[in-house]
């Protein structure tokens, strides 16, 4: 059996893990807004009046779902970088 090359499969895993990373990150941002904004809806739905406090709670929790969707798109920037290196 032939050995592999080190750097051959660490740009393979790299390339992996930079797909996983930002797909992953992408999917559960997702679902944390989706979940968000429903529960936004839910709860306009329910007492209109609170629309105003309810929104800025509403639009923190969007920033933090986007900033994971940030974070794991750094993490695949810098995986697929070490792929030339």
């Amino acid at each position: 059996m032939e050995m592999l090359d080190p750097k051959m499969l660490i740009s393979a895993a790299s390339a992996l893990g930079a797909g996983m990373a930002i797909g992953l990150g992408a999917i559960g941002s997702g679902i944390g807004i989706g979940v968000a904004a429903g529960k936004f809806i839910e709860s306009i739905a329910r007492q209109p009046e609170s629309e105003g406090k309810t929104r800025t709670w509403f639009l923190v929790a969007y920033a933090l779902c986007e900033t994971q969707t940030l974070f794991a798109f750094l993490i695949s920037i810098m995986l697929f970088m070490k792929i030339g290196g």
